[in-house]
């Protein structure tokens, strides 16, 4: 990511809906996923602009990690602490140190998932969960993957191989974000129909207050949805994995 969108990003994160209703979601999952227990210790693989640190922090102590040093840099002037620069998949912290691992929208940015996961399960505790969000679909793939270094898009299905290549089972499972299928198929066909490239910052489009108040009061609904059930279709997949043995 360019230095200068670090900023843009921070903002959207606090004001656009996709954000805030998969913040949402998110939530809904690790407070399944905690059981009731309080003060976890958290470990936030990718966090970028600190999106969700302020929600995981609700629920006990956030280590962060990135590969990005400008993230690190962006996140330390905002005064976020317990920060930790890494390089690749390999993170320096003992075993089972984590009650709860949140990585959200990483994974496919990694080529090891294999690898990535078995890490991400070593610093986990026996008990603890992993809650993990990625993008949907192979066949919803374009210019705007590529841009954003994606490696692969997912089903359920093929989430729950990875994770049981790497000794994880799924506790549960769903597609997320399930209103806007239709309309991301819909914008993606027009922009092929009309030979647009997408660039790292066409996943934004531009759409009025009250529309953006109105999709994000639908992922606020959505989210208690998933309290009770799994969705059939979206344009995320979103699970919490637990260690198979």
């Amino acid at each position: 990511m360019k230095k200068s969108e670090y900023a843009t990003m921070a903002e959207r994160e606090q004001t656009y809906w996709w954000h805030i209703g998969r913040l949402k979601i998110i939530e809904t999952y690790i407070k399944r996923a905690q059981a009731g227990r309080r003060k976890l210790k958290i470990m936030n693989i990718g966090c970028g602009t600190g999106g969700t640190i302020d929600m995981l922090q609700s629920f006990g102590v956030v280590d962060n990690v990135d590969i990005s040093e400008e993230a690190i840099k962006f996140m330390r002037k905002r005064g976020y602490k317990r920060l930790t620069k890494v390089e690749g998949i390999k993170l320096p912290f003992k075993d089972r140190t984590y009650d709860l691992v949140g990585a959200f929208d990483v994974l496919e940015h990694i080529e090891d998932q294999t690898g990535a996961l078995k890490e991400w399960k070593r610093i986990l505790k026996d008990d603890g969960a992993i809650v993990v969000t990625v993008p949907a679909y192979q066949w919803l793939w374009t210019d705007h993957d590529v841009s954003l270094h994606h490696k692969r898009r997912y089903t359920t299905k093929r989430l729950a191989e990875a994770a049981a290549e790497a000794g994880l089972k799924p506790e549960k499972k769903s597609y997320a974000i399930v209103f806007s299928l239709p309309l991301v198929v819909g914008f993606r066909f027009l922009n092929k129909v009309l030979g647009r490239k997408a660039d790292s910052e066409t996943s934004y489009v531009n759409i009025p207050n009250w529309a953006n108040n109105a999709f994000t009061k639908m992922l606020y609904g959505e989210a208690k949805l998933h309290r009770k059930i799994k969705f059939p279709f979206g344009t995320s997949v979103v699970s919490i994995l637990r260690k198979a043995d």
